[in-house]
């Protein structure tokens, strides 16, 4: 699957009615006598964009078109709008124009208002509930909708994620990165294209790992906490392994992003701190959550946020390393150690600094 926009193809009776048009403009490149192999209507164009403003007539328009490269002749484009009867009914607004549109084509999408396809980058790292703010930021759909589409099971139908534990929502299931959405999708088609991009750049790092021994869902619930723990990647694979590690011994994980995504089910907290609390309290750490990992053993019931394919591929092949224990350094990376002893020397060395 691609970013890029999705296309609606003229139907058959629409390109016989711009040949015919052509034939009337009287095209020197039309099939009918000309000696090129297409008509001018269908001329592939470059991408391009260009922004209508209200009072821009058909022939300003054709003539701001033209200027951008994306069609061959303002006075064509002009008797083509108004022969379609759409010259008082051209939508203003920004609009992107992929490549290999037709002149038919772009002029239907201005009359339709399909302005420019709706851009969205989504970073790793963050909560479903962050998904769903910044897709309503860009106008995609709103987080209500957003969160309803992610109750429908058959949004996910036959993918990786249809494949997760009875009961378990979609933390960690959608793909996060950049995404151009065309315009006017429903929320169930947006978390339907974000579930099959997650199968698409997931599933070849599935296939050539050997994780016959962990399930999907054991992976992506570390990997997710990798990706809140790691901020240099070369750590990665030591931060997957001591994590492995803790749990492959009975230790309990004791994880502070877990508590963070735990402590963000209190909308108190998230109005306060935000959906990532930064200072965690004693009582944080001491909070009855599953998703404590402080308090709970084992794995979190669910991943903590959208893991990159980063945190996903150091998960899938840790680090060979007996390390069980890592102090935040304060510059980014960590101090690792066997030992608890070795543990508590790091962190008298480095707490403060």
């Amino acid at each position: 699957m691609t970013n890029a926009p999705l296309l609606i193809a003229a139907s058959l009776a629409t390109a016989c009615f711009i040949l015919a048009a052509a034939a009337i403009i009287g095209s020197p490149n039309a099939v009918f006598g000309g000696t090129r192999s297409a008509p001018a209507m269908v001329r592939t164009a470059p991408a391009g964009a260009i922004e209508l403003r209200p009072g821009d007539t058909a022939a300003q328009i054709a003539d701001r078109l033209y200027a951008a490269g994306l069609i061959d002749s303002p006075r064509r484009w002009t008797t083509l709008v108004q022969l379609l009867g759409w010259e008082d009914g051209l939508e203003v607004g920004a609009y992107t124009f992929e490549a290999g549109l037709t002149s038919y084509e772009i002029a239907r999408r201005i009359h339709r208002g399909e302005r420019t396809p709706l851009r969205v980058i989504i970073p790793e790292g963050l909560r479903l509930e962050q998904f769903g703010e910044l897709l309503e930021a860009a106008q995609v759909v709103s987080t209500a909708e957003f969160r309803a589409a992610l109750q429908r099971p058959e949004n996910v139908a036959g993918t990786l994620a249809a494949s997760r534990p009875q009961g378990v929502g979609l933390e960690g299931y959608l793909f996060a990165g950049g995404y151009e959405f065309p315009l006017r999708l429903s929320a169930d088609q947006v978390v339907r294209l974000m579930t099959l991009r997650f199968d698409a750049e997931v599933a070849p790092l599935l296939l050539s790992a050997d994780s016959s021994e962990r399930t999907l869902h054991a992976v992506l619930t570390i990997a997710s906490i990798v990706e809140r723990e790691a901020a240099v990647d070369e750590e990665r694979p030591i931060i997957a392994a001591v994590l492995w590690n803790r749990i492959e011994l009975g230790m309990p994980l004791q994880a502070d992003p877990t508590v963070q995504y735990a402590v963000a089910g209190d909308p108190a907290s998230v109005a306060a701190h935000g959906w990532w609390k930064r200072e965690l309290t004693l009582d944080d750490l001491a909070s009855t959550s599953p998703w404590n990992t402080y308090v709970a053993p084992g794995l979190p019931p669910t991943p903590i946020a959208a893991p990159s394919l980063a945190s996903l591929r150091a998960t899938l092949a840790p680090a060979d390393v007996a390390y069980l224990f890592f102090f935040a350094r304060g510059d980014g990376t960590h101090a690792f150690a066997e030992t608890y002893e070795e543990h508590q020397a790091n962190i008298e060395r480095w707490r403060g600094q």
